[in-house]
């Protein structure tokens, strides 16, 4: 398994600063620059990029290489509940989109859109809600940080929870941001 973190010349750990991390990546491909035979190179350096900047991604490879996987964590009721709730909203939103689309009067079809206020309403609530989640999420990585150096076992369980976590969060909040998106289109 590719060490990302090596190969960008930069200390394994669960948070990494955002501007740091990009430092060190142009440090990287200035040096792959002058030579153009490089292509593999870039193209490695390239996906340790993408894993490492994103939190998730970048805490299980994290865990594969120190633990030799990345497996753990289970999501809690109060996620399910979030979960349902947010695919009860998105379900909302794709008919109210059918029903918009399917309208060939312009009558109907305004009256479609204002029942799209509170769709949109309920998209935003849900999108904060995920946002101050995630927020949350990141700040417990944070403060992870500086345990991981002193006991890396001991903040297995709870970083695999916030890789599973984060997943599941960046999975609904790109969801709801498309819909969000489609909204706009329609406007």
């Amino acid at each position: 398994m590719t060490d990302y973190f090596a190969l960008l010349d930069i200390e394994r750990r669960p948070s990494i600063p955002q501007e740091f991390l990009e430092n060190a990546y142009f440090r990287k491909t200035e040096s792959l620059r002058l030579d153009q035979a490089q292509e593999e190179a870039f193209s490695s350096l390239n996906m340790a990029f993408r894993v490492v900047s994103d939190p998730a991604t970048r805490v299980q490879h994290l865990l594969k290489l120190e633990f030799g996987d990345a497996r753990g964590g289970e999501m809690g009721v109060d996620f399910g509940d979030l979960f349902g709730e947010i695919a009860d909203t998105l379900q909302n939103a794709d008919q109210e989109f059918g029903s918009v689309s399917a309208e060939s009067s312009a009558l109907l079809r305004a009256l479609a859109f204002q029942r799209m206020d509170g769709v949109r309403d309920k998209l935003r609530t849900v999108e904060d809600e995920l946002t101050q989640r995630e927020r949350s999420l990141l700040s417990e990585l944070e403060q992870l940080n500086s345990s991981w150096l002193e006991n890396p076992a001991q903040c297995r369980k709870s970083l695999a929870q916030i890789a599973l976590s984060l997943t599941f969060l960046q999975k609904w909040l790109g969801e709801v941001r498309e819909r969000k998106i489609r909204l706009e289109e329609l406007a």
